[in-house]
């Protein structure tokens, strides 16, 4: 007996393969559908991020683009699985989408050959991904006429060349996966094993000689000795602004270029720049390390001109922050700056504010710089004269002209009196959103007031102090810190707080430049701060400059939606330049020559390339499913149409059993509400205005019409629990209807199509145009030719479709042989009016035929 059992067993294996090929189908279709209502969704609240109105980082960009990436690879080869190869060229298509977003997004773009040094002359601004952001802008600005110290970049590729010749990236990026960047004592000691390894490398003798020949070449051209090596990594002074994380040396000999450039190189690796570009989700391998090398200005003065007010732009003024001596003692915090408002009109000065200067930085006989006292008279007099803050507004506001978006200047006047332009970048800049009502702040206790806003809003937490690095480990979530002055490892617990003050400094510094980027509430120059209590709850109002004490939620909240940032710049920028290879459709018309692979020009495109094309290829594998009588249950119905269901999203186990499926039980949620609709009508009664010479028309037709398999097939349903495929075979006419109706709108569709008839093409093709009709007043679109017609509806809740569905299940019992009585376009009219007033759907009219 075991030999019958087993050729039982075999048969019904090879019964149920059939089924199983379908389920297959049925499982890639529903992952096509899967994986699109995921990608829309990822990028529908990528569009509203872009609108402004959030907070959102590099690491949003990057999580939402690695979704959307996955999704549509993951529909791509499951269209492919469905439908053949046919649909392998949207691979090719998705590659290069993935190509074009890559060289928008910072530290993405391939290092590309060049030469290792290049004079800031032969530069320009679009070599920032060769040079960096600040080399290539002092060639742009050097090409305006502009005063520039002369000098010469030292290239990406020349980094590349330095960390192949000693086999460093591999090492790095091991040592990299490793870190806890909230963990500052493990990146402290990660960043000193990576900056030894760096420092103690050898630089390549063709890019020393190469450096060495570029600084003959300069002495020669500008007759200088000392000079300035400066960082200009790949991404720095862009969307992201990197401010401060980087080394520059000053005041440099011919001899020391070399073992200096190694430094800068090691400084892309300190605490506070792997912190940076970790935290912003960006990828070290990708941001190499370019360097600037000029001419040294003995800076009698410098400072930092913003074009605008960062925390006020719409105001009529440019700011200029400035110090005795060179400018590093402004930008890291040490000094608190002369502060001067200049007319962008005018060029008059329309405020100032000057600070003590008890000491200035300059340089040294020897090298490098020395700190010395300022001398008496000179400790409290302005540090620019009106005519040099006129001049300074007036280039501020040509470069914001020329870039189109407010510039963060650094310059310096020399001991002669000149000015040299030393960088220029994008500000980051807050705009009020809109007049808000001034806080009730009467109630509270005022700890103390004054200093600079340095990024508006407030926050609420308790005090730590926190002098130096070594401090920061134990900086608790929402903390409110205070600082005698700026110090590097701020950056790293920037996330942590809920507002910064620090007693010296101003607007201009790196600090305050990060603060901005992260959006922190914090305060400049504000005396007496370090004698609040450690641990004390405080309220920190950055827009009114004030401390008060406790926590005041009622103000935090009122301060905090009064500024966004401009959205031309910043994160803003970068997303809306991504999402121009994200979002927009082109792929309309299914029907269009340019609804192909090659047409797809977006990730959007590809998905709706493929969910369309995986509706079709469902709808063919359904339709073309073989031994469909054999594997189906008979629907038990009142309604005399023999109909097999086969169950698609179940095992394939028990095929071949002969069991009736009542009609109030299928199982299939469409099915049933379509079901309901062909009860709820009935079935037809013979066609009202059909005579005896219309079914002699339909006996012709069907004796001169070529008989096909459609002919012969029996109805069949193919269901799921949330999907149908239902083919009717009635009589002279077919019916296919497809749905799926699931808890996410974005899947859902309904699929009707009808074609044939028993009476003559005129007649069949009236049929055709009342059906159009009828369904375009339920919302469907549709199409039709001849006496076929194909219409669509959705992106509508399941609620909704179940509604159509029952209609549509109403229409098909309406319909079945209406062909014959439909002679002339008036009665087809009024069977139009009729029919949609059965439904619900059009008013009464006209008469009886």
């Amino acid at each position: 007996m075991g030999w019958l059992q087993s050729l039982f067993r075999s048969r019904s294996e090879e019964s149920a393969a059939p089924l199983r090929g379908i389920q297959e189908k049925f499982r890639d279709f529903r992952k096509v559908l899967d994986r699109n209502n995921h990608v829309l969704k990822v990028v529908s609240d990528m569009e509203e991020k872009s609108q402004g109105e959030y907070l959102l980082d590099m690491s949003y960009v990057h999580g939402s683009l690695a979704e959307i990436r996955a999704g549509v690879q993951e529909m791509i080869e499951a269209l492919v699985s469905l439908g053949g190869d046919q649909y392998a060229p949207l691979r090719d298509r998705c590659a290069a989408i993935d190509r074009q977003i890559a060289g928008i997004l910072p530290g993405t773009r391939p290092i590309e050959r060049d030469d290792l040094t290049i004079p800031f002359q032969d530069l320009r601004g679009d070599r920032a991904f060769s040079v960096g952001g600040k080399s290539a802008q002092l060639g742009e600005m050097m090409s305006l006429g502009l005063p520039v110290p002369d000098g010469f970049a030292i290239s990406a590729w020349a980094y590349k060349r330095f960390m192949d010749a000693n086999d460093l990236q591999s090492r790095i990026s091991e040592r990299l996966a490793s870190v806890d960047i909230k963990d500052y004592e493990g990146l402290a000691q990660v960043s000193g094993e990576i900056r030894e390894m760096v420092a103690s490398g050898t630089v390549p003798e063709d890019l020393a000689e190469a450096i060495g020949s570029a600084q003959v070449a300069l002495a020669g051209r500008a007759g200088a000795a000392r000079f300035a090596l400066r960082s200009s990594a790949i991404g720095e002074d862009t969307q992201f602004s990197f401010a401060g994380q980087y080394e520059s040396f000053l005041n440099v000999t011919a001899e020391a270029l070399v073992e200096r450039y190694r430094q800068v190189l090691a400084s892309k690796f300190s605490p506070k720049a792997i912190y940076y570009f970790l935290s912003h989700d960006l990828t070290e391998s990708e941001l190499a390390m370019g360097v600037g090398c000029m001419v040294m200005v003995d800076a009698a003065v410098s400072g930092v001109t913003y074009s605008r007010d960062p925390v006020s732009p719409e105001s009529d003024h440019v700011l200029v922050n400035a110090v005795l001596g060179l400018g590093k003692y402004l930008v890291d915090g040490t000094l608190t700056p002369d502060t001067f408002r200049v007319s962008r009109s005018s060029g008059a000065v329309i405020e100032s504010a000057v600070a003590a200067k008890p000491v200035r930085l300059t340089l040294d006989g020897g090298g490098g710089t020395r700190e010395e006292a300022v001398p008496e008279e000179m400790r409290t007099a302005p540090s620019l004269s009106p005519e040099q803050l006129k001049e300074l507004a007036a280039i501020a506001q040509r470069l914001e002209a020329h870039y189109g978006q407010p510039q963060d200047i650094e310059w310096s006047v020399d001991t002669s009196g000149r000015l040299f332009l030393l960088q220029s970048r994008p500000l980051r800049v807050l705009s009020p959103k809109a007049e808000a009502a001034e806080p009730d702040v009467s109630r509270l206790e005022v700890l103390l007031s004054g200093g600079t806003t340095v990024c508006p809003g407030a926050g609420g937490g308790v005090v730590f102090h926190a002098s130096s690095s070594a401090d920061l480990g134990g900086v608790p979530e929402g903390a409110v810190l205070v600082a005698p002055h700026p110090f590097p490892g701020l950056i790293t617990v920037m996330d942590r707080l809920s507002a910064l003050v620090v007693e010296t400094g101003g607007v201009a510094s790196h600090m305050a430049t990060i603060a901005r980027e992260y959006r922190l509430p914090a305060l400049a120059g504000l005396r007496g701060v370090m004698t609040l209590s450690a641990g004390s709850p405080v309220t920190v109002d950055a827009t009114g400059a004030t401390i008060y004490a406790g926590v005041d939620r009622a103000l935090i909240e009122a301060r905090r939606p009064e500024y966004e940032l401009f959205e031309d710049v910043d994160i803003f920028k970068v997303l809306g330049a991504v999402l121009a290879h994200v979002s927009p459709l082109n792929l309309l018309d299914p029907g269009a020559p340019d609804f192909a692979p090659e047409g797809c020009r977006t990730f959007h495109d590809i998905t709706r390339f493929a969910h369309q094309r995986a509706m079709e290829e469902m709808f063919s594998a359904g339709r073309a499913m073989q031994d469909k009588g054999r594997l189906g249950q008979r629907l038990k119905s009142e309604i005399p149409l023999p109909v097999q269901l086969i169950t698609i999203d179940e095992d394939a186990t028990g095929v071949g059993r002969k069991r009736d499926v009542p009609d109030d039980a299928i199982g299939s949620a469409p099915m049933q509400a379509f079901w309901d609709g062909v009860k709820a009508q009935g079935w037809p009664t013979p066609i009202r205005g059909a005579r005896a010479k219309d079914f002699m028309s339909v006996l012709a037709t069907t004796m001169t019409r070529p008989s096909t398999s459609e002919m012969s097939e029996l109805s069949f349903a193919l269901v799921g629990r949330e999907y149908m495929l239902l083919s009717l075979n009635l009589g002279y006419h077919f019916t296919t209807v497809e749905a799926m109706c699931s808890g996410e709108v974005s899947k859902n569709y309904v699929r009707f199509q009808n074609k044939e008839g028993g009476a003559g093409l005129d007649r069949r093709i009236r049929r055709v145009k009342l059906i159009t009709d009828v369904l375009g007043r339920m919302g469907f679109e549709p199409s039709s030719k001849a006496d076929f017609i194909d219409a669509t509806l959705s992106y509508q809740p399941a609620e909704a479709l179940f509604d159509k569905l029952r209609l549509l299940g109403r229409v098909t019992m309406l319909t079945k042989q209406l062909d014959m009585a439909l002679s002339n376009d008036a009665i087809t009219e009024w069977y139009t009016k009729d029919m949609l007033e059965k439904l619900g759907l059009g008013e009464t009219g006209g008469t009886t035929p």
